[in-house]
């Protein structure tokens, strides 16, 4: 019988270890919170990838290990709980600065303060809406490393804690970790109890008020386009007709997406317009300002989207014998709402709509929108780094408003409610589904799928391969992630009932 190891166990290396448990711990939770990470190692789009999620969080978890829980008589359950919290807590600007730094390669001074604040804002959304349940996990995690170690170490005593200072500041701070789990399960709470008030956003506000002919239809734009002439708009963003001067067997309406204008799919419309159909790019009201630094988003309403879902597709009904609804993003929330609540709408292809953000869990979206509406508005960098457009979007705002996104969200609220409880309207349906995208929940959007399809919608859906690394902006010609031509013809083989052809190699 070998005798007992009698050596003092090496505490420095539970640091490592404790990180190493909190790192897969905060890997293993990624999956169930319905949370897509696409990419292993770095993302071109800014997005966490597996990489920078378990480096900053084992990074993190270390730290605060070595800190409380660096000697022998610090092996207690409340403090293995108050070093999960804390890692929980910090973990976040740790992993997004670790992203900023992989994707850009340094934090350039120049624009140091609007990198923070964009990672401030993630921050303080991801806290409020989803922090209690990875401090609670992480907690428990933390309880479970120091009962793990005195498993494997039983000659450590959990000695009495020593007077003054050494007494009070590890109450102190287990005080204060409980407090702030308190706080945002609090937080948490009341975000997802708050209304949202969506009972207006539903069926009865599907008002329709069809134009009677192709010049009833040509003379409504003409009054919205009047209309825009006396606001300060960049000239390419105004609602803009392609037409054969005639009504045709197809006109195709695109709702643009969040900060972007008609000019987005310009080159789209071309296409279709050279196939024969007829093409209106409404813009959505607060957009399209020739100042790119407008504040104006910030006014945007679920109302007015619906509104001018409403008012384009009416106009359609003068412009094309089959009207053909779709759009991209919060322009794909738009375009779903109206498959969902307008029967002479006869296809409706949502494009990636915005239904949730992908870096909120699906059950923390009520809880998210709530904040945003609530909360005072934010203008926010689409990419902090450069605080620009890709070359050539001089048409388009560099920053989005809180508030307007919220008003998006609420939207998506509406249509994801609605689509739960009654069949859509619309006769034929379309999801285009981009596994690459970054910036909007997937799940979410099956969702929707399934909801359709429990009420025997004719639904089309049709999925990007991840492989393809395409951007969410699938549309402007202007984005370097996207591939316009090969994307412009799957559109329109969905809208002709044709099975689009998608590589092999990726899954096709």
């Amino acid at each position: 019988m070998s005798a007992p190891d009698h050596r003092a166990p090496r505490y420095g290396w539970w640091a490592a270890w404790a990180g190493l448990a909190f790192a897969v711990a905060a890997l293993l939770s990624v999956p169930l919170s319905g949370v897509k990470i696409n990419h292993l190692f770095a993302s071109p789009r800014g997005s966490v990838s597996w990489l920078t999620l378990f480096l900053g969080v084992a990074l993190t978890g270390a730290l605060f290990w070595w800190l409380l829980l660096g000697r022998a008589h610090r092996f207690t359950l409340p403090r293995g709980a108050l070093a999960g919290v804390l890692v929980a807590f910090f973990s976040y600007p740790v992993v997004l600065t670790l992203t900023d730094l992989l994707r850009h390669g340094s934090l350039d001074p120049e624009t140091y303060a609007s990198r923070g604040s964009n990672i401030l804002l993630r921050t303080i959304l991801t806290q409020l809406t989803t922090g209690f349940a990875s401090t609670l996990a992480l907690a428990m995690v933390g309880m479970a490393l120091v009962l793990a170690l005195h498993r494997r170490h039983p000659g450590t005593v959990i000695q009495r804690s020593r007077p003054g200072l050494c007494r009070t500041v590890p109450k102190l701070a287990a005080g204060l970790a409980l407090g702030l789990v308190a706080l945002l399960l609090g937080a948490f709470t009341v975000l997802a109890l708050l209304p949202l008030d969506t009972a207006g956003l539903g069926s009865n506000a599907a008002q329709d008020n069809p134009a009677l002919s192709y010049d009833d239809a040509v003379a409504r734009i003409e009054a919205v386009r009047g209309e825009e002439a006396g606001l300060p708009l960049n000239p390419r963003c105004r609602s803009t007709l392609l037409t054969h001067g005639r009504k045709v067997a197809r006109v195709v309406v695109f709702f643009h997406g969040l900060t972007n204008c008609p000019a987005q799919a310009e080159q789209l419309a071309a296409k279709l317009f050279g196939l024969g159909y007829n093409v209106y790019l409404p813009r959505i009201p607060q957009h399209g300002d020739a100042d790119q630094m407008s504040l104006a988003l910030a006014d945007l309403t679920a109302e007015t989207m619906i509104a001018v879902g409403n008012a384009a597709t009416d106009i359609a009904q003068g412009l094309g014998d089959e009207v053909v609804v779709t759009g991209l993003s919060a322009g794909g929330i738009i375009a779903g709402w109206i498959g969902q609540h307008r029967a002479d709408a006869d296809q409706s292809i949502a494009i990636a709509p915005f239904l949730s953000p992908n870096l909120i869990p699906d059950w923390a979206n009520h809880a998210a929108t709530a904040l945003l509406l609530n909360a005072p508005n934010a203008m926010a960098w689409w990419d902090p780094a450069t605080r620009d457009n890709p070359p050539g979007m001089t048409y388009a705002y560099p920053r989005y408003a809180t508030h307007g996104l919220a008003q998006v969200l609420r939207l998506s609220i509406a249509l994801m409610d609605d689509a739960a409880a009654r069949a859509p309207l619309s006769p034929r349906l379309g999801l285009l589904i981009n596994e690459a995208d970054d910036a909007v929940s997937k799940t979410k959007i099956e969702e929707l799928a399934l909801h359709w399809q429990q009420h025997g919608a004719d639904l089309e859906v049709v999925r990007l391969p991840l492989a393809l690394e395409l951007g969410h902006d699938l549309i402007d010609p202007h984005q370097p992630t996207g591939d316009p031509d090969f994307v412009y013809q799957v559109l329109v083989d969905m809208m002709n009932g044709v099975p689009p052809k998608l590589p092999e190699a990726a899954g096709g």
